[in-house]
């Protein structure tokens, strides 16, 4: 589930192992600010959902070897202020200040893009190094068919133009990723996506063949297809149950959750529930496969979703609808299947053909968990994001 800090005031939808991309030769000209401290931009509240806990780790590793300061709960431009200047922040005039900071910039990595006011503090009194863009919001609102107002749009258009144009170095969650979203290939650094398989393990499996997804509350992720699929696939498996963990954010969220369960009422094999985040990995442990089944959409296909990644490491096989770079994860690590196609059939051809093997079942989901921990956890790929800034910036860490 992806989303930005704060939300939006209409509508707000939340959601490649190795780093990649166009590799440029390290800077060799300084720059001003080479050579000062780090600020690290991170989410610092309690995560509850896989872009907060994306937001907390992906410059995580990138913090701590550089020594940085960590900037938690501050996506404000006063918050930015009184870590650049510190007793000053409130006292100076803005020109003043920025005649202070750029005597000694640190260079600023924010695990988000910034809202215009922080971003012009953040260009005046540091040095923008790197920034996480994980999201197009305007092509994922598009997707995923949610209405919302044309100027909330461009707002959210222009605020990805304004970000892309002040820091150096993009990373992005696939290659295919920053090609749709426009960005420049030179500025790129794949990071993927990630997991903590320190807070979600494997449980015990359950004792009825069962389905589950983790998701946010919305039309167009493909929560309809998945419960018409499950109908399908209990005429080979009677006894399949289906779990759906869902959180609604914002009110269109909520009427949905309600439309939903409305819907499924007299199916008492269906369960809608919650999944939170310190439970993940007992709760996804009820299912004997985590399906994610995203709609067709050049937006999905090159989407990385969080979700995804903690059902690796709960240890459970994934079943997944054809999308690219999804699909290319689970063919690549052998944890799963790709449905043959987009409709129900093939999904619940797929469901019924994993669950009804269970060697097969549980084989998977070894090889999940196993490249859980090997590739997907957040350290692992926090040092590889940090390993391509660090080469890029011309210093080691």
């Amino acid at each position: 589930m992806t989303g930005w800090p704060g939300g939006s005031p209409r509508s707000s939808p939340r959601e490649a192992p190795a780093v990649g991309g166009p590799s440029p030769p390290v800077r060799a000209t300084p720059r001003p600010g080479e050579g000062a401290d780090w600020l690290v931009l991170r989410e610092g509240r309690a995560p509850r959902w896989g872009g907060e806990i994306r937001r907390r780790h992906v410059f995580g590793r990138l913090a701590a070897r550089t020594g940085a300061t960590v900037l938690e709960d501050g996506w404000s431009d006063r918050g930015l202020r009184r870590v650049t200047l510190g007793p000053l922040a409130g006292l100076l005039p803005g020109a003043v200040a920025r005649r202070l900071g750029r005597s000694s910039r640190p260079r600023f990595a924010s695990s988000e893009k910034l809202r215009e006011a922080v971003l012009r503090t953040a260009v005046a009194l540091t040095d923008p190094a790197v920034v996480a863009v994980y999201d197009d919001p305007v092509a994922q609102a598009a997707t995923l068919g949610i209405p919302m107002d044309r100027g909330w749009l461009a707002t959210l258009a222009r605020r990805q133009r304004r970000n892309v144009e002040a820091f150096r170095w993009l990373v992005v969650p696939t290659a295919s990723f920053a090609e749709l979203a426009g960005l420049p290939a030179d500025r790129v650094i794949v990071g993927g996506n990630g997991t903590d398989t320190s807070v979600v393990r494997a449980g015990p499996w359950p004792e009825r063949p069962t389905i589950g997804v983790v998701s946010a509350a919305a039309p167009g992720r493909g929560l309809e297809l998945l419960v018409e699929a499950a109908r399908l696939a209990r005429r080979t498996l009677p006894e399949l149950q289906l779990r759906l963990w869902l959180v609604a954010t914002n009110e269109e969220g909520r009427a949905y959750l309600d439309g939903l369960r409305e819907t499924v009422r007299r199916e008492p094999w269906v369960e809608i529930a919650t999944a939170p985040y310190e439970r993940l990995g007992e709760t996804l442990a009820g299912a004997s496969a985590l399906v994610i089944p995203h709609p067709p959409g050049a937006y999905m296909d090159v989407a990385l979703p969080v979700k995804l990644f903690d059902s690796l490491a709960a240890g459970r096989p994934l079943v997944v609808t054809p999308r690219r770079e999804t699909a290319t994860i689970v063919e690549r690590f052998d944890v799963g299947v790709v449905a043959g196609g987009d409709g129900a059939a093939d999904l619940a051809a797929a469901i019924a053909g994993l669950l009804s093997d269970e060697a097969r079942t549980l084989a998977a989901g070894e090889r999940a968990r196993a490249a859980a921990e090997a590739t997907f956890d957040w350290r692992l790929v926090g040092d590889r994001i940090a390993d391509e800034v660090l080469r890029r910036e011309g210093g080691g860490g």
